[in-house]
């Protein structure tokens, strides 16, 4: 998921030179977005959940034409998988930074217009995480303070509702996620 979400950034930091007109981003400066989400699959069958929030607090342009948008986050994530006389329970938190590349900003070639309705992002920051591991042998868990990182995309389908596809990283663990995001 990181490498995809690099590999978008890259391409539109290339191509964004010979498209770029509009400079106003999906995620401007000001909005307010929560986002629900929820996942399967992890470990072996895990039911994951995750939510947050995010301001989006600025805005700057690179080179004249790629406009990113910067602002800070909160996720959390739980998920859980039981089975086989097996227990094992994860959740994570964290506070992140986070840059935004909506690509509604680049003049996309004919045929490639419903990408303007796609925003990429990323984060990094500090977060909390635990977990305990249970079988009918032994008893574990541990948590701690760490780093914690996501990356995704959303598509906006009205200018306050998207369809999100995000991973995170909390610490120990994490996964990928399939959700909605309200900017409010």
């Amino acid at each position: 998921m990181k490498k995809a979400v690099f590999a978008v950034l890259v391409l539109a930091l290339l191509a964004g030179g010979a498209f770029a007109q509009k400079l106003e981003p999906l995620m401007a400066p000001g909005d307010f977005a929560i986002n629900a989400s929820a996942g399967y699959g992890f470990f072996v069958g895990a039911i994951d959940v995750a939510g947050g929030a995010e301001l989006v607090l600025g805005q700057f342009t690179i080179a004249d034409f790629l406009p990113l948008s910067y602002g800070v986050a909160a996720r959390a994530s739980y998920y859980s998988y039981s089975g086989y006389g097996y227990r094992w329970t994860y959740f994570g938190a964290g506070a992140l930074g986070t840059l935004h590349l909506g690509l509604k900003d680049l003049d996309l070639p004919e045929g490639l217009e419903f990408l303007e309705n796609m925003d990429t992002y990323i984060g990094l920051g500090l977060g909390y995480y635990g977990y305990s591991d249970n079988d009918d042998y032994y008893d574990y868990g541990e948590s701690r303070i760490g780093l914690v990182s996501m990356g995704g995309v959303s598509y906006f389908l009205t200018p306050n509702f998207a369809l999100n596809f995000e991973g995170g990283y909390y610490g120990y663990g994490g996964g990928g996620l399939i959700g909605i995001l309200f900017k409010l």
